[in-house]
């Protein structure tokens, strides 16, 4: 027998089977490898081309017909090359040449596009070292962690956006206002990174990657008692961006604001000395250092009309806040600078779900420097109303840690009607 150079005889090998005939047996070869990391198992061809038919039955001798499902293992595969000319052969560098695609696993291919994205990740986080931003990339490079995943998410399904907008919003990280002591509209913000108002509008991406920035720099999470939008217009004003500020506001009663340390707000100021309630919005908060009552406590209550009965009673001798029956982001804005100030609060709101819940997220954020007030038993009974709670509202009762807002919450499951404050208005007298 004729001796064959091993390179020539590959290359003989490479021409014959480039035919039509063997073309689907060696792609089929190749996803075997794909999925096994290594060349093995079966190989499954449907409705055979007279083609196929023909060259399939020459070189593996087994009478094969047109239009007939083929199954074939590798091991008779590598048999039938071993009765032809070509024994020898490497019948991974035939599928490899013939297909002019190198052989790699689906493992092995996975681990070649983590350690190239891992490495991207490692390189961008470097270009950003030393800034907020570069903190914050840092965190994506833990595996599991929230940035993580979302970036891994974004990279492999929208590399082109992923590419383009990961330095945008890195940039815009390093440039939150509060790093400067500043506040700024989001839209402002916005245009001011990228020339687009719009950039960060609800629903964008960038929009969650801003957001999930600044949670981690700033800190700061969603607690059981805060809801996502509650959650989110805090994190925005953390970091010094105002989101509808305009339709963000608290109704207040005797509160000097004070824009720097002994300066007050002249405007706050001109409201105290005509002794009439005022809105401030997050606009007007954002000026304040802190804020102090008229005297030692505040009373934060929930309803319009209990506010206006306290100060029209109580004249210049009432400092008061109305939340309005929900925990806008005004009003948390405006206990926090009182609390900084100093100040000792003393809150009331309705006997039901939704009047307990404020409170008990209210002792969740301030705890000892927020005193319950007005919430005997006896005055739930004295203020309850004809008035059904559904049982999906009695659930949120569930959520309450507090003990004396649970023994309020077992005895509003009990009866299921509510106790308004505007029942009982006659026993809110000042401590």
């Amino acid at each position: 027998m004729e001796k064959w150079n091993g390179d020539e005889l590959l290359e003989e090998a490479v021409r014959y089977f480039s035919s039509m005939g063997f073309r689907r047996l060696l792609k089929g070869l190749r996803e075997k490898y794909q999925s096994l990391s290594r060349l093995g198992g079966k190989i499954i061809i449907s409705e055979l081309t007279k083609e196929e038919a023909e060259s399939l039955e020459g070189f593996l001798q087994v009478e094969i017909n047109q239009g007939q499902t083929l199954c074939v293992s590798v091991r008779q595969i590598n048999k039938a090359i071993e009765r032809t000319r070509f024994a020898g052969c490497c019948l991974e560098a035939l599928v490899t040449m013939v297909l002019d695609d190198t052989l790699v696993s689906n493992k092995e291919r996975k681990a070649r596009e983590e350690e190239t994205r891992e490495n991207y990740f490692m390189e961008y986080a470097h270009t950003f070292h030393g800034t907020p931003a570069g903190m914050w990339l840092e965190s994506g490079l833990i595996k599991g962690s929230a940035l993580n995943t979302l970036m891994i998410r974004d990279y492999n399904s929208s590399p082109d956006w992923f590419l383009e907008q990961l330095p945008v919003i890195s940039c815009g990280l390093n440039s939150l206002p509060v790093f400067s002591d500043n506040y700024l509209r989001l839209p402002v913000f916005a245009a001011s990174i990228t020339g687009n108002p719009h950039y960060f509008d609800e629903g964008k991406r960038s929009l969650t990657y801003l957001l999930q920035g600044i949670r981690t720099l700033l800190g700061g999470e969603c607690n059981l008692f805060q809801t996502a939008l509650e959650e989110r217009t805090e994190l925005f004003y953390r970091a010094g961006i105002i989101k509808d500020d305009l339709y963000n506001w608290v109704l207040c009663y005797g509160i000097k604001g004070y824009v720097l340390e002994g300066t007050v707000h002249k405007g706050m100021e001109a409201y105290l000395k005509r002794r009439e309630p005022q809105i401030l919005t997050l606009q007007n908060l954002s000026l304040l250092k802190y804020a102090e009552p008229v005297g030692p406590r505040v009373y934060v209550v929930e309803n319009p009309s209990v506010f206006s009965m306290l100060t029209e009673r109580n004249g210049t001798d009432v400092s008061c806040v109305c939340s309005g029956g929900q925990l806008r982001l005004s009003v948390l804005v405006l206990l926090d600078l009182l609390v900084k100030g100093g100040a000792e609060i003393y809150y009331s709101g309705d006997f039901d779900p939704e009047g307990l819940d404020i409170a008990q997220k209210l002792i969740t954020r301030y705890r000892d420097q927020l005193k319950l007030w007005r919430y005997e038993p006896e005055l739930y009974q004295s203020s309850i109303s004809t008035e059904t709670i559904s049982e999906s509202r009695l659930k949120k009762l569930n959520r309450l840690t507090d003990k004396r807002l649970v023994a309020l919450g077992s005895l509003i499951k009990e009866h299921r009607h509510p106790g308004y404050q505007e029942n009982i208005m006659e026993q809110f007298n000042l401590i």
